[in-house]
């Protein structure tokens, strides 16, 4: 494709409008419509604008489509978006549950399309950062993975569409622990098995989980452990990759609320005759990140697809079946209280 990709972005709120943001920084994109429900979602774009998404698939001619609507319409929506002969990039989760993750799978594989889903955190830089650091064998293999990640909620959380489980499909797990589960995913591969317990702890006017608690282990013997919480009253992403040589950790998460503290990653090897003078308290290298590129390399990642410059290697419907089909595994093995 040696011109601009006419792209459309269905639902305008906040991820919409990151992503748009995004699209317009990257230059290779040019951005023909956008659509949106409300009207103030609409408001100060120059471009043409639509409240009905299939009028909008409809009306423009473009190549590509971004879709950042709630859960519960993203089948639909990136199913005719596919057959229709066009590229999507989708927000996560892909969908609500298993099955409309095979229902967009079975629309990709009949279309000859592109389909990308945003698992963002993939392309922070501390992410980026620890797997080339684990990849270079550097700390040896990995033993095992701790990884908590939560929020506090807000004053109008339990109204707040993330919990209406029509609309969303699930709680904490399926909004925010599905990045940490992803990334679990990309640093150990497959896991073989699953233990958890998924509950309301705190919140008690919403439908859904405000907490999950889960352990895996791969065929190889690893083993990873995963919180995701509502209740973590301060801000908390944290992942600590435990290997045969040494460890890596990662504190903290460059957002655009700023409220996961400054981006760091910490790594040292083992250190059994305390060449420190300490045992125990081996020598530290850390790095420090105080800007958020993740939107832009996502986007660019992307575009090289479309383009042929590359291959789909994240994001893609294979990396969505399995987060969705693991986080079906928590629920069913860890369901307490009847949500």
């Amino acid at each position: 494709m040696d011109r601009k990709v006419k792209t459309v972005i269905i639902g305008m709120g906040r991820m919409g409008r990151l992503r748009y943001d995004a699209l317009k920084r990257h230059g290779g994109f040019e951005i023909v419509a956008i659509c949106d429900t409300r009207d103030s979602n609409l408001d100060g774009f120059a471009e043409r604008k639509f409240h009905d998404w299939q009028e909008c698939l409809e009306s423009v001619e473009l190549d590509a489509v971004i879709v950042c609507t709630y859960n519960a319409f993203i089948p639909e929506i990136v199913c005719s978006a596919l057959k229709r002969g066009y590229h999507v990039f989708s927000e996560k989760p892909p969908g609500r549950n298993v099955a409309d993750t095979l229902t967009m799978k079975a629309a990709l594989e009949s279309s000859g399309r592109i389909l990308k889903f945003g698992f963002n955190h993939r392309y922070h830089n501390s992410i980026i950062e620890a797997k080339a650091l684990v990849d270079s064998g550097l700390l040896g293999d990995i033993i095992c993975a701790r990884g908590v990640y939560g929020k506090a909620g807000t004053v109008n959380f339990e109204s707040e569409w993330r919990n209406d489980a029509e609309l969303s499909g699930g709680g904490i797990l399926l909004d925010q622990g599905i990045h940490m589960l992803d990334l679990m995913h990309y640093f150990l591969g497959e896991f073989s098995s699953v233990k958890s317990v998924v509950d309301t702890l705190a919140w008690s006017g919403i439908q859904v989980e405000d907490n999950a608690f889960a352990i895996f282990e791969t065929d190889r013997g690893q083993i990873a452990s995963l919180h995701s919480s509502a209740t973590q009253w301060h801000h908390r992403f944290n992942l600590d990759i435990v290997c045969t040589n040494g460890c890596v950790v990662l504190d903290g998460l460059i957002t655009s609320t700023r409220s996961y503290g400054e981006e760091r990653l910490t790594y040292y090897r083992k250190d059994l005759n305390a060449k420190t003078g300490k045992l125990g308290r081996p020598s530290e290298h850390t790095l420090c990140f105080t800007e958020d590129f993740s939107w832009d390399i996502e986007i660019k990642e992307f575009h090289d697809v479309l383009t042929g410059a590359k291959p789909l290697r994240n994001g893609t419907i294979d990396d969505a079946l399995y987060v969705m089909q693991m986080i079906e595994q928590i629920y069913a093995a860890g369901r307490r209280g009847g949500n």
